[in-house]
């Protein structure tokens, strides 16, 4: 199947960005 082909570790752009977000938020 196509699932077994996505390393189990891979997080989407747009959630990876957000958690970035967040992580330079709270320094702020």
């Amino acid at each position: 199947s196509i699932d077994s082909m996505i390393p189990h570790w891979y997080i989407p752009a747009d959630v990876l960005m957000l958690m970035t977000a967040h992580q330079l938020f709270l320094r702020m």
